[in-house]
């Protein structure tokens, strides 16, 4: 299990929450229950609104786990808007495709990691 700070051994500490957002309701049900497996505490959003309402009400949220392309408003439009509202919030993205141009217009690069993804990677990343 990963600690908070994502130490392993030492003292316990809280589990780390994940936010999942995908608008493919069976991938993101499948992450949420592939990183509780692993200790961790996750929920779920099926779109980035729906996230930034989540992130409003919950402040224990450590990481958003969250895919590119959505509609209404993607991933990396998403991850913006996180860094302004909820600065001590990671985000880390995934894509089956995410057009290069779309990733690199944006302030900062962000973890990522490619669809279809091993969980293994994505605890590396949470990490």
């Amino acid at each position: 299990m990963l600690a908070a700070g994502g130490a392993r051994g030492g003292p316990p500490a809280a589990p780390h929450k994940v936010l999942v957002v995908d608008d493919e309701p069976d991938l993101a049900d499948l992450a949420q229950a592939l990183l509780r497996h692993h200790g961790l505490l996750a929920s779920v959003a099926y779109g980035a609104h729906e996230a930034l309402r989540i992130l409003k009400h919950d402040s224990a949220i450590d990481t958003v786990f969250s895919d590119v392309m959505m509609p209404g408003m993607t991933g990396l439009a998403l991850a913006e808007a996180i860094g302004i509202d909820y600065p001590h919030v990671r985000v880390i993205l995934t894509s089956g495709y995410a057009p290069p141009a779309l990733l690199n217009r944006y302030s900062r690069p962000y973890p990522y990691v490619a669809k279809p993804y091993r969980i293994e990677q994505v605890l590396v990343l949470l990490e």
